[in-house]
């Protein structure tokens, strides 16, 4: 399991890592306003230019609960104040859970990673965590604190990793679509309402599941949406007219063909006993929706499985899809 990282001194360290590889990869464009609903402050803007990601960190230890300011917006270099979409922000003297970043950090590699609790501002009607988080289809996992509690949240990436930047860009888009899908009214009905209700349900059926997350997992836990999003586009590239390719709180991905489920897929970031009896039940569970017919596949890491649970999966008529995650400074998830 990770564990939160607590101590003053190595949240420094931790967010000093975040800065150098974040600022590695973008160029300066000088001091900047950024305007909040709150009001607006000056500071040094990192971007690649108009429509791509910027950043700018800072200090904000006269707030009611210190911490270090990590905003993250798409830059816009006609605009006097650039518009923050998303922070991620670290308390610095408590590790309050009232601030929606933190880090964590693997016992076993000391490898710290950056995490955000879903937790949506923006000051109007709609723009929260559970909307957001039954909306994106982000996972949460488990974070050990050293009083015995756990926090939950979404892992972005490992702050020294060379993709940081294009982690935190892609949780950057999502949350402006979330957002401009909140200002449209496309959230405001009742069945956006019920699937957040399903997600607040689900969420409390799913935790404590995910304690003991081992090395080889967390290296895929973040990916988690990527999988989904490459399965999602290749699938949407040979639909026919009658087809919808949807996802929801419960289910990966499925298609839906006249109005009945015609195909699923569920994608694990684990190969372990554990995950992959969880990953049946929820194939053989959601395809009874469809009467029986619906084609299941599992989309799982690369690697041996047992010999017993390839036969049941075989058994069960489940086809199994399998994905690479290539490391190094640049990593690239890859659908097999």
């Amino acid at each position: 399991m990770l564990m939160m990282v607590e101590e003053t001194a190595d949240k420094s360290r931790s967010q000093r890592d975040l800065e150098r590889s974040v600022t590695a990869r973008l160029k300066s464009q000088g001091v900047r306003n950024i305007g909040f609903p709150s009001g607006n402050r000056d500071e040094t803007v990192y971007s690649n230019g108009s429509g791509s990601l910027w950043c700018a960190f800072g200090s904000a230890e006269d707030a009611k609960i210190p911490r270090r300011w990590n905003a993250f917006g798409v830059f816009d270099d006609k605009r006097h104040a650039q518009i923050i979409t998303v922070e991620i922000n670290i308390p610095t003297l408590t590790n309050s859970g009232a601030v929606a970043g933190f880090f964590a950090r693997d016992p076993a590699t000391g490898i710290v990673y950056l995490m955000h609790d879903g937790g949506i501002g923006g000051g109007k009607p709609g723009v929260g965590q559970s909307a957001f988080l039954a909306w994106s289809d982000h996972e949460l996992i488990e974070v050990g604190r050293s009083n015995g509690n756990v926090r939950e949240g979404i892992l972005l990436g490992r702050v020294d990793a060379g993709d940081i930047t294009s982690r935190i860009w892609r949780y950057v888009q999502i949350v402006r679509d979330f957002k401009d899908a909140v200002d449209s009214g496309a959230l405001d009905t009742d069945a956006v309402r019920r699937r957040v209700a399903e997600w607040d349900a689900y969420r409390k059926e799913a935790r404590g599941r995910r304690r003991g997350t081992r090395r080889a997992e967390i290296d895929y836990i973040s990916y988690h949406g990527d999988v989904v999003d490459l399965l999602r586009d290749e699938r949407e590239g040979r639909k026919t007219k009658r087809e919808e390719v949807l996802n929801s709180p419960l289910i990966d991905l499925y298609v839906r063909a006249g109005g009945t489920m015609t195909e699923l897929f569920e994608v694990k970031t684990s190969i372990s006993r554990q995950s992959l009896y969880t990953a049946i039940g929820q194939l053989v569970t959601h395809s009874a929706d469809g009467g029986g017919n619906v084609s299941k596949t599992l989309v799982i890491p690369e690697g041996d499985l047992p010999d017993d649970l390839v036969r049941s999966i075989g058994a069960l008529n489940i086809d199994v899809r399998r994905f690479h995650l290539s490391r190094g400074a640049k990593p690239k998830i890859s659908l097999l």
